[in-house]
């Protein structure tokens, strides 16, 4: 944090999903929400590219945002974002941060956890479900 008179901000709301695109009237669309998490054919699967979408508020200053995914044991990344700017010019200002992740790899099914931390203090964590469907028979 860079300023001794910072107001920590709080999430507003974060978004897992496929694409992310901005209209030019500064509306967001998320493409591809993931709900509850994906279904896969197999293990391990490469997605193409996976978005995070966090929108902070309620805070004044300027913060490092970094975002993870976990592995089902809660403690192994499955992929690590880079720190991302979050400046906040007023207590009723958002700022929304956009992350693209490409060729994430899951390699085994199980509830996943998003964290999302702000100065390296973890503020919102998430479960994020990857599933194999059981075989058909006779398939």
């Amino acid at each position: 944090m860079e300023n001794e008179n910072a107001m920590t901000p709080d999430p507003t709301f974060s978004v897992l999903c496929e694409d992310v695109r901005q209209e030019a009237n500064g509306r967001f669309l998320f493409i591809g929400v993931f709900n509850d998490g994906i279904v896969v054919q197999r293990l391990p699967v490469r997605l193409v590219r996976l978005c995070i979408a966090t929108r902070w508020g309620s805070g004044e200053g300027s913060f490092r945002q970094r975002t993870r995914i976990l592995a089902p044991d809660g403690v192994t990344p499955v992929v690590e974002g880079r720190d991302l700017d979050v400046r906040l010019k007023d207590p009723v200002a958002t700022h929304t941060n956009i992350e693209n992740i490409l060729g994430v790899e899951f390699r085994q099914a199980g509830v996943h956890w998003v964290e999302v931390s702000l100065d390296g203090e973890l503020r919102m964590r998430y479960p994020f479900a990857v599933r194999v469907p059981p075989a058909q028979p006779g398939r």
